[in-house]
Order: C-alpha cells, then structure tokens, then sequence
C-alpha cells in the first residue's frame, strides 16, 4: 500500500483516545479493543427491548425483586431500569481498558439531592450485585445543569467519578471542571441528530466547543478529559483529532477501520490545534454564583446552548420511560 495513505482508525487512536458509545456487546472487539465504554437511557431501552437480550431482562427481573426493599425511594421500574443498566455494564467491561459510563435518571436533572442519590445508588447496586467490580471504574453521566453539576461537587468529595453530558457551551464546560467532574462530553449537534430520521441537518454545531474546553483546563490546571460526541460522520471526527477522547458509535468506527486517505489531507483536517492557538479567553469562577452562571448560561450561543441542554434531557427521559415501560411489560 502506498505508505503517503493511512488508516482512518489507526489515524484518529494516534492522536486520541477512541471511546465506544453503545451497550451492544456484539460491538465489542468489532473494530479492535476501545478503552471506555459509554451509555445512556436509549442504550439501557433498545438493549433491554432486544429479543437476543432477554437472558438479561430476566435476570434484571430477579435481581430487582430481590434488591427493591433496599431502594424503597423508586419504584421497581425505575430501580429495574439501573439494575438493567449494571448487568449489561458487566457484560461490556471485559472488552475495556478504561471505564464504564451509566447515565443517572433524566428526569432529575433539575434536582441536585435526586441526582446525587442517583449516583450513590449505582456505586451500591453495583456492589450488591457484582461485589468484585472495581467501582474505580465507573463514570456516572450526569445532565449539565446547575443543579446536576452541583451534585458533581459533592459525588467529587465523596469520590464518585462524574462526567458533565448534554454540554453544549464553555459556561457549562467551565462549571462541569469546577465542581470536580472527571470528563465532559462537548456534543457537536443537537442529540437529535442521534435518534432523528435519517436526513435531519443541525443548523447550528458547534464544531469548537471542545477544543476550547481542553484548552481552558489546560491553562488552568484542570484534570477534566475532555470526551466528545454527537458527531455526524467519519469527516467530522477526523476534524477532532487531537481531542482528549471522542466516543464513537459502531458504524462510524466500522467504516473508519476501512477507510484509508492521503496522509497529509487527513493530518490537515484537524481544527483542534487551530482552536488551541487562539487567544486566552477568559470566564468566571461560576462554583458559587448561581445567579452569574444562570445569566451567562441563558445567553450562551445566543440563547441556543440552554435550549439544546433541555432538548436533550427531554429525549433521554423519553427513552428512560421508554425502558421503565420494558420492565412493566416483562414484569406482567
């Protein structure tokens, strides 16, 4: 092969951490071993929906009954949808290196007490279920809001690995590296570019949001990864090469593992170090100025990044009733 072309794939790991965005663990080794695994409620409903899943569907059924005593502050489809979520971790984990992301409930991201019991629930579910995990390993995703990243304050202190999601602006990038979260995950479009029908165009990405995030922790210090998603195409992922991490979905890594290009075409496709060069910006400490990061945030992108947060925690709790639904059907 002429050696001015590369591979795609091998490319993009030379220069950033490939995550795999799915619970599906027919993905896993598809396209040779990720480091991180990720997921979400739409993972946790189309895996436990699937027929080739219901091995794991019963057995959330048991395990649900025999742990709802514990857990009387949910109801047993809610409780179902985390146990769901656990056992189909513990069937990725084996394939990764690195961590495995579980999403808190959506439907608190406006309540800092709900999201932290949230995330303490999962480190004990996981305990209970499978005492020899390395809880060390696990991430829990939570919604960037002021009231879900104060929640990552507190998990920080108590040890909980976090990372800020449905993050579409440098206020809430800035809030996410404050209050101790150890990854963001920057999203390039609306999450509606993931679950609408083929065709759908974002007119407004945001195409450097990441590269500035990793640029403020850097120059500030902050040990907050940088892990983006919501991308739309092979192109676009190219264009972030250099980032901290980008987390992938199969087909896109599949078709990067068989694609090869010029060398020099795709080195120069990167905007990340363009990003990096630009002139220091500066934002404020927004820890504890509710009211400065309320204000800055409803302006941010014009009044775009704060609809696109809501936008997207709408989705994801549609999928969690979704996937509550599952677990009432089966329980029947």
């Amino acid at each position: 092969m002429d050696k001015s072309r590369v591979n795609l794939l091998e490319y993009l790991r030379s220069k950033t951490q490939v995550d795999l965005d799915t619970f599906d663990v027919t993905a896993v080794g598809a396209v040779g071993q990720c480091v991180d695994c990720t997921s979400n409620q739409y993972e946790y409903y189309t895996e436990l929906a699937k027929p080739t899943r219901r091995d794991i569907l019963e057995k959330t059924l048991e395990e649900t009954a025999r742990l709802h005593d514990l857990f009387p502050e949910v109801i047993f489809e809610e409780l179902g949808v985390e146990v769901g979520a656990v056992l189909l971790a513990g069937k990725m984990v084996p394939g990764f290196t690195g961590n495995v992301h579980l999403m808190v409930n959506p439907k608190y991201a406006y309540s800092k007490d709900k999201v932290y019991a949230n995330a303490k629930r999962f480190h004990h579910l996981f305990a209970l279920i499978d005492p020899s995990y390395d809880r060390s390993r696990i991430v829990i995703k939570v919604p960037a809001t002021w009231e879900g990243l104060q929640a990552c304050r507190l998990l920080h202190k108590d040890g909980v690995k976090t990372l800020g999601t449905t993050l579409f602006c440098m206020e809430q990038a800035v809030l996410a590296g404050e209050a101790g979260c150890v990854s963001i995950s920057p999203f390039v479009h609306r999450l509606k570019i993931l679950v609408e029908p083929a065709g759908y165009k974002d007119p407004h990405p945001v195409y450097t949001l990441s590269g500035r995030a990793q640029r403020w922790y850097r120059q500030h210090g902050i040990r907050t990864m940088v892990k983006s998603c919501a991308t739309s195409g092979i192109d676009e992922l190219l264009q972030l090469a250099g980032i901290d991490a980008l987390t992938i979905v199969p087909d896109d890594l599949r078709e990067l593992e068989r694609g090869y290009r010029d060398a020099d075409e795709v080195a120069a496709m990167s905007i990340v170090e363009d990003v990096a060069a630009e002139e220091k910006t500066e934002y404020p400490s927004y820890i504890d100025d509710e009211a400065k990061y309320r204000a800055d945030f409803e302006k941010a992108d014009e009044g775009r990044a704060i609809e696109k947060t809501a936008e997207a925690i709408d989705i994801f709790c549609g999928y969690q009733d979704k996937a509550e639904e599952v677990i009432r059907k089966a329980r029947k």
